[in-house]
């Protein structure tokens, strides 16, 4: 069960939603004050007017721990919103290189795939894993590490698995995709396993809306 968060209230107007830094009757106080007074000096400002001022030297001070420029944090940073937009537009694009090989190879949850053993063992793909698939997964050739900062992603880069029960036993057990390439032979996964052979292919379905979902990029940096 989550822990409960009350709601701030501000020991100023008794507002619930905001503490006292960020009260706009106390800061409309400070600022009406200081409009009537414009030749006050710092001896001559109440207390209320120099903690305000106070609150907004606190945030033009502070210092943004993605981008290290000041003003800002990182919840806000401006230079971070960009890079996720960036890996969100690129992985929607990259989903669906990804998806149009897997479906050429009839690399889906059914298929039956062997590996490059003398004695070679068949597999059944049971589950694809499609939340796994997105650009945290890319190599580097197609999303340079430089150009989409994934050297700040919070889980580094993923190599994604599917799993599969080997046929004529109950082991089950998890293994690399293939390697998948894109038009121009640039590796579309940082790690891909380049000995699978499908024996007997079926078309992959991904969930609904699985080329278009965001919701992974909150985990991104």
């Amino acid at each position: 069960m989550g822990r409960y968060r009350s709601s701030p209230t501000c020991s100023y107007c008794y507002e619930e939603g905001h503490t006292k830094r960020g009260c706009p009757q106390y800061r409309e106080r400070a600022e009406e004050w200081l409009a009537n007074n414009p030749d006050a000096s710092e001896y001559d400002k109440p207390y209320f007017v120099r903690e305000v001022e106070g609150y907004k030297k606190i945030g033009k001070n502070r210092k943004c721990s993605w981008c290290e420029e000041v003003g800002h944090t990182k919840r806000g940073c401006p230079k971070r919103k960009e890079a996720i937009a960036k890996n969100i537009s690129k992985n929607k694009e990259w989903r669906a290189e990804v998806l149009e090989k897997l479906k050429k190879m009839g690399f889906g949850e059914g298929a039956l795939i062997q590996d490059s053993r003398p004695n070679p063992r068949t597999y059944m793909v049971e589950k694809m894993n499609w939340d796994k698939l997105n650009v945290t997964a890319s190599g580097d050739q197609v999303l340079p590490n430089s150009e989409y900062d994934k050297w700040r992603y919070k889980n580094g880069a993923q190599y994604p698995e599917f799993a599969t029960s080997l046929i004529g036993s109950s082991l089950k057990s998890s293994q690399y995709y293939p390697t998948l390439l894109d038009d121009e032979q640039r590796e579309l996964l940082y790690y891909g396993k380049n000995t699978w052979k499908i024996i007997s292919p079926v078309e992959p379905t991904p969930p609904d809306n699985w080329l278009n979902d965001e919701s992974w990029a909150k985990k991104l940096f």
